[in-house]
């Protein structure tokens, strides 16, 4: 029986933890393997800096960060050689979104178990500090790598040849669980957008387009999700009538998507854009709402334009297609349903994890 180290960064406080680690414990299970999750990270630590409350938000903004910072570090670094030693014991070494360079030489050094690293977002960009000056080191030193979207696969490919492309599960079986309860009611036409603070810039890119669909619609509600509490970083909106829900828990999300008619994933066409992947538009199109996304990077391939979802570019186009879903009932349901289908067949949690067993067994160290 193989046995698989999974080592997620904060545990699965992060949604990377949850979509590209924990998701799969079961499915580890029933192929064989000896599955354990570690985090690098406090996880308690993680979720306080992620979701915390309105008191908590306030002290972190006056300085408490760069406390919590420097104790998750030190947290970090003495977890790190914890989990250095025990990796021996097993025969593979998943690594998910882990930023330190030095774990992972760390880890290179002391075990001869496959080394296998998750690569998500951007984080080859300047804007990633805790990534950027060493992630070429640690892509060159692993045996294989895994990306969520195709754009981040070729840049791996530069330092790693062995670089897989391994979609984030959709999450439909879980929506699926909740898909009989009672939707939550905001009244006619729901649009909503989830996403995290560091995620609400891309809204600037659809705020006029929203502007003049509200004012010609009396019965919409934009809901936000996720959006945190620091409002100064939302557009300022006018005639868009809206709601938050700061921060979110899975089983929130799911029941807040579920509520949603009209899902929004507006993104600018830059490279931190093209390396984002799909995930929102899955998680959307699970729930069996009708998605509309900018015309950029994957999006192009996971929707037909009008079929499955609808494709926009421009500030015109967005209008006109979310004019369209507005005013057409059956169009919106229809579009919603192929989307529904093309998650259930293509994204689904049991596909994506033959592709990420592909490469966590593939060309093993002898």
């Amino acid at each position: 029986m193989k046995r698989i180290l999974v080592v997620l960064e904060a545990g699965d406080a992060w949604p990377s933890g949850l979509v590209r680690g924990v998701l799969y414990r079961d499915l580890f299970a029933q192929s064989g393997f000896r599955v354990r999750y570690v985090s690098r990270l406090s996880a308690a630590l993680a979720r306080l800096q992620l979701g915390p409350n309105r008191v908590i938000a306030f002290l972190l903004r006056a300085g408490l960060m760069n406390v919590l910072g420097w104790l998750g570090r030190l947290v970090g670094s003495l977890r790190g050689v914890w989990i250095t030693l025990i990796a021996g014991r097993y025969d593979v070494v998943y690594i998910c979104k882990v930023s330190s360079d030095r774990f992972v030489r760390r880890l290179r050094r002391r075990t001869q178990a496959r080394l296998v690293y998750d690569l998500n977002d951007a984080v080859w960009l300047p804007s990633w500090k805790r990534y950027a000056k060493g992630i070429g080191e640690i892509l060159a030193s692993v045996d294989a790598v895994t990306c969520d979207s195709p754009h981040g696969a070729a840049f791996a490919r530069q330092y790693n040849d062995r670089s897989f492309v391994v979609p984030d599960p959709s999450q439909v079986e879980l929506f699926d669980r909740q898909r009989a309860q009672p939707r939550s009611h905001r009244g006619g036409i729901v649009l909503g957008w989830i996403g995290s603070p560091s995620s609400v810039c891309n809204l600037y890119a659809i705020w006029e387009p929203l502007e003049r669909l509200f004012a010609k619609h009396d019965d919409l509600h934009l809901r936000l999700v996720g959006v945190g509490y620091d409002r100064t970083l939302l557009p300022r909106f006018e005639r868009v009538r809206w709601s938050q829900l700061p921060y979110y828990s899975r089983d929130q999300m799911i029941s807040e998507v579920l509520g949603m008619d009209i899902g929004l994933y507006p993104l600018f066409d830059v490279e931190e854009s093209l390396a984002r992947g799909i995930l929102k538009a899955t998680i959307y199109m699970s729930g069996g709402v009708a998605v509309v996304c900018s015309n950029v990077g994957q999006c192009r391939e996971l929707v037909a334009d009008g079929v499955n979802g609808m494709l926009a570019g421009s500030g015109e186009e967005w209008l006109a297609k979310l004019e369209r879903l507005v005013a057409d009932g059956d169009l919106r349901r229809s579009v919603a349903q192929r989307g529904l289908d093309t998650v259930r067949q293509e994204y689904n949690l049991e596909r994506c994890f033959g592709r990420l067993l592909q490469a966590l067994t593939d060309g093993e160290r002898q």
